[in-house]
């Protein structure tokens, strides 16, 4: 009886292994709710493309044209349009099922990123369950927590944009805000940290 105990988790294990979908099936399965650009046959449309040997595109509900740049085993990639992209990531959970990560990158001259978090089957997940996303003092250098003049800063930063992609399972965030400052940005510069601000999954949160 102990035996079956012991092993009754790696049964679990494998079974959610052998039934975790893949991320073709994943975003064509995709409500047209989540991303209300494209619909299930447009969707499909990418993979036609892409197994026939072409470029995978698909005419979104717009009239543009959207193009999938990458596609993997855990993540794809679409520009939706000249200032748009859409990462879809996979995250494998420690039970064998995956988080999915969309992050909606919007390309103006200072991109500004959204994440959203979902089940295999698209039902939200609460990001503040996930992730502690990085405030506007965690880029900052210890120069610029100490300086008088960061009040000023904080001021006249008030938009908090910030870029997000996904490297090798790691979300690195990066802040974008400064440009919208103006000359002043020139003078602000070296109070930030070069490095983007990393975040790693660890099965069930993404660890800073």
């Amino acid at each position: 009886m102990k035996r079956l105990f012991s092993i009754l988790p790696m049964l679990v294990l494998a079974f959610n292994l052998l039934n975790a979908a893949d991320l073709r099936t994943i975003f064509i399965n995709m409500p047209d709710s989540v991303m209300p650009l494209f619909t299930k046959s447009e969707r499909m449309d990418f993979f036609d493309y892409m197994d026939s040997g072409m470029d995978a595109k698909a005419t979104n509900k717009l009239g543009g044209e959207s193009v999938m740049t990458l596609f993997r085993d855990d993540m794809l990639s679409i520009n939706t349009s000249e200032s748009g992209r859409a990462d879809i990531v996979l995250f494998k959970r420690k039970d064998g099922t995956s988080l999915i990560c969309m992050i909606v990158t919007v390309l103006g001259n200072y991109p500004d990123s959204r994440l959203s978090f979902y089940n295999e089957d698209w039902t939200p997940v609460p990001a503040n369950s996930l992730i502690k996303y990085p405030s506007m003092e965690d880029y900052l250098t210890k120069k610029a927590l100490k300086n008088d003049s960061l009040p000023e800063l904080q001021r006249q930063s008030m938009l908090r944009l910030q870029s997000v992609s996904a490297v090798d399972g790691v979300l690195e965030f990066n802040y974008t805000s400064l440009g919208y400052i103006g000359e002043d940005a020139k003078y602000f510069r070296d109070w930030f940290k070069d490095e983007p601000i990393r975040f790693f999954w660890n099965g069930k949160r993404f660890k800073r």
